[in-house]
């Protein structure tokens, strides 16, 4: 065989090795992907704005350590609630006072909703969902459970909307365009109030039927859980509205956690966290790119155009990181803020507290099989019809 042959089968078979060793890495990092796919595309873009603009000492000054910080706190907050307790008790304790469908499922949206205002959209699916399919277990009747849970995702991603604490969005645009109270309520509160009032319609136009829905009584726990929950929940509050620095805070969480609680430190999302710094990398990136800036500043002329394009690119993206790209190129905070948060409504993906009740829904309980197929029908209905009506009724609104 000559030599320029065996050097052609040897290149062949090093590719061919090199092929598949490519193929392998795809399949390991695919599940990867497939768990948190906002992680991946944020992490993609960051690194390849990387490229556009080479790191400097300017990229220290990308991220948003308040917003970071507060959101942080806030999940250990949470944690602590959740370790006490607190929202199963108090959700089990009104449901066993519940007789009647329609009354269960006020209850349960009413719950979501509220707690969503105080304690974010995910806290109040992570809490509420699970407690519908423990009820519903009682209840040979899947279309109501798949109903009932797709309503109190929307009433979480409605009712997150009301506060500047309610959703990740909300969180840094309030710190974002150092908005006051007022400001941020006069922007959001028309969208939060119609979606209230179109759930509870909904909700009595449903047919109704006599049940007593029982579960087992949930001890609050007393004890340190609590007390440094409510300590820690207040002093983010309070730097949410900048009563407290943000370095203060943390010092605070750290100072609190780790004599007492140091594994709680591993159990905050920080995949959310590491999302928000990627998506801060690639908007300070683009926004030293005077090309993309022009671009941008005349996609976002006029205040239609920011809400429009908020609640459009939350479809494809989802809310929050929709949130911070447009938030670069755009002083209509008040549009913004409507946008992200009526596009929280419509695909399964706009909202990220929406993938987890659909998640929640799709593990099921025991007695209770999933019907993911029949779920997402009705979750693009109910949604479909909601987005539309919201958009209507921000676009009308000055």
């Amino acid at each position: 065989m000559k030599k320029n042959e065996t050097a052609e089968i040897k290149i062949v078979l090093k590719s061919d090795r090199q092929s598949k060793a490519g193929w392998k890495a795809v399949r390991k990092t695919w599940p990867c992907i497939r768990k948190d796919p906002v992680l991946a595309i944020s992490g993609c873009l960051g690194l390849i704005s990387m490229l556009l603009v080479p790191p400097d000492k300017e990229y220290l000054r990308y991220p948003n350590w308040k917003v970071l910080i507060c959101l942080l706190v806030l999940m250990l907050a949470v944690e602590m609630f959740q370790e006490a307790q607190l929202f199963a008790a108090a959700a089990a304790g009104i449901l066993n006072r519940v007789s009647g469908l329609r009354r269960l499922t006020l209850v349960l949206t009413g719950l979501s909703f509220l707690t969503a205002m105080f304690l974010t959209n995910d806290v109040a699916l992570i809490t509420l969902v699970p407690l519908s399919l423990l009820v519903f277990r009682l209840l040979d009747d899947p279309k109501a459970l798949i109903r009932i849970v797709v309503l109190q995702t929307v009433a979480a991603n409605v009712g997150s909307s009301l506060t500047p604490f309610g959703n990740p969005q909300n969180l840094f645009l309030f710190a974002f365009y150092e908005l006051s109270l007022p400001v941020f309520l006069r922007a959001v509160w028309p969208v939060a109030i119609a979606g209230g009032i179109l759930l509870i319609v909904l909700i009595l136009l449903a047919p109704d039927q006599s049940l007593k829905a029982s579960v087992p009584a949930v001890p609050v726990r007393l004890g340190v859980e609590m007390g440094l929950a409510v300590l820690l929940f207040l002093s983010a509050a309070a730097c949410v509205f900048g009563l407290v620095s943000e370095w203060f805070l943390l010092g605070l969480a750290l100072v609190l956690l780790l004599p007492w609680k140091p594994r709680l430190l591993l159990r905050a999302d920080y995949s959310l966290l590491l999302t928000f710094m990627f998506f801060f990398l690639f908007i300070g990136n683009l926004s030293r790119l005077p090309a993309l800036q022009n671009f941008f500043a005349r996609a976002l002329a006029g205040p239609q155009r920011v809400l429009l394009a908020g609640a459009a690119l939350s479809q494809v993206i989802s809310n929050v990181p929709a949130a911070i790209l447009l938030s670069g190129f755009t002083e209509q905070s008040g549009q913004l803020l409507r946008g992200v948060n009526v596009g929280g409504c419509g695909t399964l993906i706009a909202s990220l507290a929406s993938v987890i009740s659909y998640k929640l829904y799709g593990r099921g309980e025991e007695g209770c099989q999933p019907d993911k197929k029949r779920y997402l029908l009705a979750f693009t209905a109910y949604n479909a019809l909601f987005i539309i009506v919201l958009l209507l009724i921000s676009v009308l609104l000055p």
